[in-house]
């Protein structure tokens, strides 16, 4: 019985379909293939058998040593923050077991131990390869600062420079290391001394950027140092006093006199838009008699709407049942948070508003109230999109913060015409900190 038309067009289809489309594709057989009745039934009355189906041959893949492979699991372990015990995981080893290893075998993932001290291994070539750039460069600026988690204190800094090759800017941390005891300024200035001289870079610092914490801006005003045309102006023109105990924090006891010097001081920009939207805003708010009143009663009714719903799950379900969305919650470490907490209550109408606070068995929120949020999202929100703008990593330039600044200025003053509440807070945010 002959093969049927179709068939045969079928199998031409096919063929062009391969030739053209998998020209570069090796197609391999298998080795003694065994006759079945499914192929067997699949030849033509001529006795011709058809192609079986093709097997792609994926052996010129590309492989990885067992070198690159702990390379690539410590990377991802470092960035992702994740714990050491992460390489002992069977589902973890399971993904590894499925990776080929150059010269035969398939990954492992090393033992907890071993997997330790390759990544201080690692540190310290790179700590080595860190310090040969800087021995390269002229300028570098860092940034420093300091944070609590967990009841524990830590202090980062970060050095920024540009790479004198090809011109682009590059970034390193130079440290996260505990800090013990109280943040005063004197254990800063130690700190980032020391900090700064284990990386040979005390003399290439043209700034360091900080917060505007008091700590920081003391332990920069007191141990900057003093050129020679002024040291000798002072002792000229008037005779200078040193606090005995100042004198006895800058030495050793046991290395001798230990001068410590810190590089030129500049506050962060983000740090200081900040403290507009917080503090500055804040007290304008409550020394108005018309917004006093007004501030205190909205922000009251929003904050027992945070801590029901966060603290209840049941008053979760309402509100997500109600409007589908998730109220988001102030952090006080996170800036915009205020802003962003009060923009999703906005979003919310003033009927879905008085519904979720009746279930929650809350006070409602009037209509003046609810313009007065809305008033105040929309005088805040280009204060808040500079700060995302100046709070940047990769992308904020120094040449960014005047045209921001001077853009936050004219986007605040043209918003005048659309407020009546709020509108002489525009001309306060414009001018508080001029």
């Amino acid at each position: 019985m002959h093969a049927m038309p179709w068939k045969k067009d079928f199998i031409h289809v096919c063929l062009k379909h391969l030739t053209s489309i998998h020209a570069n594709t090796t197609l391999v057989a298998a080795a003694n293939p065994t006759p079945t009745a499914a192929s067997m039934s699949s030849s033509d009355g001529d006795g011709a058998t058809l192609l079986k189906q093709a097997t792609l041959d994926f052996s010129g893949q590309q492989q990885v040593t067992k070198t690159e492979l702990n390379t690539l699991i410590a990377r991802y372990v470092v960035e992702n923050m994740l714990p050491l015990s992460t390489v002992v995981s069977e589902s973890f080893r399971a993904i590894l077991a499925k990776i080929p290893i150059r010269g035969g075998g398939r990954g492992v993932a090393p033992c907890r131990n071993t997997f330790a001290k390759f990544i201080d291994s690692e540190y310290e070539k790179m700590n080595v390869e860190l310090k040969t750039s800087f021995e390269e460069l002229e300028y570098i600026s860092t940034t420093a600062d300091i944070w609590t988690a967990h009841n524990k204190s830590y202090l980062g800094v970060t050095a920024h420079w540009i790479n004198p090759n090809n011109m682009e800017r590059e970034k390193a941390a130079l440290a996260c290391r505990r800090f013990k005891g109280h943040h005063t300024h004197d254990a800063i200035a130690v700190e980032l001394d020391n900090i700064h001289s284990t990386y040979g870079i005390t003399h290439k610092i043209t700034a360091t950027v900080t917060d505007n914490g008091s700590n920081f801006v003391k332990a920069f005003k007191r141990y900057q140092p003093l050129e020679e045309s002024d040291s000798e102006e002072d002792d000229e023109d008037e005779v200078t006093f040193t606090d005995i105990n100042d004198a006895l924090h800058a030495t050793d006891d046991n290395d001798g006199d230990v001068v410590i010097t810190l590089p030129p001081h500049k506050r962060c920009a983000s740090h200081t838009l900040n403290l507009i939207s917080c503090t500055d805003v804040d007290k304008w708010l409550l020394s108005k008699s018309a917004t006093k009143a007004v501030y205190r009663s909205a922000t009251a009714k929003c904050t027992a709407l945070w801590n029901k719903t966060s603290r209840s799950a049941l008053a979760t379900e309402t509100v997500d049942e109600l409007v589908s969305k998730k109220l988001l919650v102030p952090c006080t470490t996170r800036w915009n948070s205020f802003y962003d907490a009060l923009a999703r209550i906005c979003e919310i109408s003033m009927v879905d508003l008085n519904t979720i606070s009746s279930k929650l068995g809350l006070t409602a929120i009037t209509e003046r109230e609810h313009q007065f949020l809305k008033e105040y999202c929309t005088a805040m929100k280009p204060l808040t999109v500079a700060l995302d703008i100046l709070q940047g990593e990769d992308n904020c330039f120094h040449g960014t913060l005047l045209p921001t600044i001077e853009t936050l200025m004219l986007k605040t003053e043209a918003l005048k015409s659309g407020l009546q509440i709020l509108r002489d807070l525009l001309d306060a945010i414009v001018t508080v900190r001029t």
